[in-house]
């Protein structure tokens, strides 16, 4: 098969939706490559350097001493998996030392940092979002094998580039056993609405949109509890009694697990969302707009929770919803049949092994 470089951000020092896909796209690399990988970690960008890799058309996180580690750990490889559109000086690099070279897409990332400068009208977004686009053309450009999370990705990677993706790969996580989640339920605590997220654009827009116009006209009988450092940004902010901000845990099964619900009130972004599989993984009902479903079924909406698209959907499904924090068959059914790592991994290695098989393709 080849050995295989794993090229990403560091996952080991974050704990964002995107750090958790990286971390379990290195998992599939050990497995395919039958433990012949390495990894090479590209640090986060200061705003000084990310000002300077834009002016010098240099990719996200590049520098001379990354360039040279990545040159000599790419000599003993024979296929390079980048985890991330925005690395193109990465990408572009590999072809030259003619390697085949899969790039993973977390998002359309020039649709992402568009809609984040749209929404922050802050000029440095707006250059971070030429910045991302130049860069996730030279990843398309360059790349031998494109992953993509979802069709809607795929679509728009051929609008703005003109190519179409090689393999789809959702979103994807370990089965934790049902008697496991079952364990955690505290019979002593009262059910209650979950949100789940990093401090980032789109989850603080969602957020503050649910608790301006959702919480209002929910029972307040019903709590709603959120996790994650997300809630950094509403520490200063008066909130109702039953709204409590968690922070960051440790662990996040026991919160899925006495949650009556996940609610996912997201309306900007791209890819797919962690946060609604994360749900599924833990058998909840999932409560949310046209965005917290991309890459799920359509036809599945209806059985795992309820589509909303204004905030009187959400108080009617949230007020109708049963107080109970069992494991929804459905949700977990669902799961494991399309997004747990033993389904995806099955489908991504005989992908790989169609793609990389013949020993023709390595070289």
């Amino acid at each position: 098969m080849g050995k295989i470089l794993f090229v990403s951000r560091d996952f080991e020092k974050a704990c964002d939706g995107g750090a958790v896909v990286a971390r379990q796209h290195w998992e599939y690399v050990i497995q395919l490559s039958e433990g012949n990988a390495e990894r090479l970690f590209i640090q986060k960008s200061s705003h000084l350097s990310l000002l300077r890799n834009l002016i010098l058309h240099k990719g996200y996180g590049e520098t001379s001493a990354l360039m040279h580690r990545f040159r000599e750990m790419a000599a003993n490889a024979d296929i390079i998996w980048v985890d991330g559109s925005l690395y193109g000086g990465i990408v572009r690099e590999a072809a030259r030392l003619g390697k085949k070279v899969v790039c993973f897409y977390h998002n359309i990332e020039a649709n992402y940092y568009g809609s984040k400068a749209d929404l922050a009208r802050n000029p440095a977004d707006r250059l971070m979002a030429y910045f991302a686009k130049s860069n996730e053309r030279k990843s398309t450009r360059f790349a031998s094998t494109r992953l993509l999370l979802n069709e809607r990705d795929n679509a728009e990677l051929q609008r703005i580039y003109g190519v179409k993706a090689d393999f789809i790969q959702p979103i994807s996580f370990k089965a934790v056993p049902k008697e496991k989640i079952e364990a955690k339920i505290d019979p002593g605590m009262k059910p209650y609405l979950l949100f789940v997220g990093s401090r980032f654009f789109a989850n603080e827009e969602g957020v503050d949109w649910f608790l301006e116009r959702v919480m209002p006209g929910v029972s307040p009988d019903i709590d709603f509890r959120v996790v994650g450092t997300i809630c950094d940004a509403l520490r200063d902010r008066a909130l109702p009694p039953n709204v409590h901000l968690e922070g960051r845990v440790e662990h996040l099964t026991p919160w899925y697990a006495n949650a009556m619900a996940v609610v996912s009130p997201i309306f900007t972004g791209s890819g797919m969302k962690t946060k609604t599989i994360e749900a599924l993984r833990f058998g909840r009902r999932v409560l949310g707009t046209k965005e917290a479903f991309v890459g799920l079924p359509q036809e599945v909406l209806s059985g795992i929770g309820a589509y909303c698209c204004s905030a009187s959907d959400f108080i009617n499904e949230i007020n109708r919803l049963p107080v109970d924090c069992h494991v929804h068959n459905p949700s977990y059914r669902l799961f494991l049949e399309k997004f747990s790592e033993l389904a995806v991994y099955k489908d991504l290695k005989d992908f790989w092994d169609r793609r990389f098989s013949d020993a023709d393709s390595l070289r």
